[in-house]
């Protein structure tokens, strides 16, 4: 594994990428928090105490948020900046990519932009691992590393920028914002968390406990033999599937309607029914997109602050 990341590092750090507005965060704060819950359950005791430390060696966020002294609700703060924190870095929340493109691969980069999330966490890893850095720059890097690895795993944040990454498109039905905000917030919070979109620790520590024990070994294994550009190939293949009413396939592209290529300001928007039936199938791969996001973060916590960290399962 060790190997692995260095390869990793080696392949990304000259990447490219990105370009929509900051109108989106990914999975709304029950997801994140759940993702980085699983997190902390895959870390070892060493890089517990250690994430911990940073988290806690920050000047300002942990004293203007003190929740964020844990890593569940620190991996909220890109979303949540504080008066003299940290800003938000909106164009490193997602990537996008052409409508013309088929599948995500090793070339694709940040889609043409000079940041995305793929080049956030290349960079953000490289700065946590860092020991000359002060206390204050990693714990930094911790806090969006956290969260980008929550961003990378939501399947709209790899999409297009004409819609901004289904913001674009309405839901009607169970929910009734945006598609993006569907599948940011309204399907997990009402088939996991009962329509509680800031759940208590206790609950989500309980969904993410649960969430983690189900991860199989051979799953484990699969998920962590992978690049973050290839997080982003996962996302985008879900958000293309006709059963996601994202995009409608047409020649070979991805367009907005079966009129329109890329959605055009003060036209009609489109709009995708939110049932019983698009929740039961959504559910299922948002329970997985999330999980992978918590068993590689903390895979590369692990491997950043626990030097005795050869990727075993914890």
């Amino acid at each position: 594994m060790a190997t692995t990341l260095r390869c990793l590092l080696a392949a990304f750090i000259a990447i490219c990428g990105l370009s929509w507005s900051s109108a989106a965060a990914a999975w709304g704060d029950a997801g994140h928090r759940t993702v980085c819950e699983i997190a902390w359950r895959n870390l070892t005791p060493r890089t517990q105490a250690e994430v911990l430390r940073l988290l806690a060696a920050h000047p300002v966020i942990p004293v203007r948020a003190p929740r964020n002294r844990q890593l569940g609700w620190a991996c909220t703060y890109p979303d949540n900046v504080v008066t003299g924190g940290p800003a938000r870095r909106a164009p490193e929340h997602f990537v996008n990519y052409a409508r013309s493109t088929v599948a995500v691969d090793r070339t694709s980069g940040c889609g043409g932009a000079p940041l995305c999330v793929i080049s956030a966490i290349i960079g953000d890893f490289a700065r946590l691992r860092n020991t000359a850095l002060s206390d204050e720059d990693r714990s930094e890097a911790l806090i969006y590393l956290g969260h980008w690895f929550g961003d990378i795993h939501q399947p709209l944040h790899s999409s297009f920028r004409d819609d901004q990454g289904g913001n674009e498109v309405n839901s009607r039905g169970r929910c009734t914002r945006s598609l993006h905000s569907t599948w940011d917030t309204c399907i997990l919070v009402q088939r996991i968390y009962n329509d509680d979109s800031s759940p208590t620790v206790e609950g989500v520590q309980a969904v993410a406990a649960g969430w983690s024990a189900g991860v199989t070994d051979l799953e484990r294994a699969s998920w962590l033999s992978s690049f973050p550009w290839q997080w982003s190939a996962e996302s985008y293949e879900i958000t293309i599937r006709p059963i996601v009413g994202y995009c409608i396939s047409i020649q070979g592209s991805c367009q907005y309607s079966q009129s329109q290529m890329a959605f055009i300001e003060g036209r009609p928007k489109t709009s995708v029914l939110i049932d019983d039936d698009y929740m039961n199938g959504a559910i299922t791969i948002i329970q997985r997109r999330i999980t992978q996001g918590g068993v590689r973060l903390a895979h590369y916590l692990n491997f950043a602050l626990d030097p005795a960290y050869r990727g075993e399962a914890s």
